[in-house]
């Protein structure tokens, strides 16, 4: 199983993540990704897959859980 994680430290705010995945994430009211599915499975994990390549500060990783 993996999880979605956010590294802030790194993250831009860029939006790729909920403009591109919203299936996965969604905006915060300052813009940060929130994660609404920490454990994706199926299209999904296809998706989160997808924001991790998009990312442009690489803040998205999907880790064993």
């Amino acid at each position: 199983m993996k999880k979605v994680v956010v590294d802030r430290s790194i993250c831009l705010k860029a939006g790729q993540c909920y403009y591109l995945q919203p299936s996965v994430f969604r905006a915060d009211s300052q813009g940060w990704p929130e994660i609404i599915v920490e454990h994706p499975e199926g299209e999904e994990l296809e998706a989160a897959e997808d924001a991790v390549e998009i990312c442009p500060s690489g803040a998205i990783t999907l880790e064993d859980a």
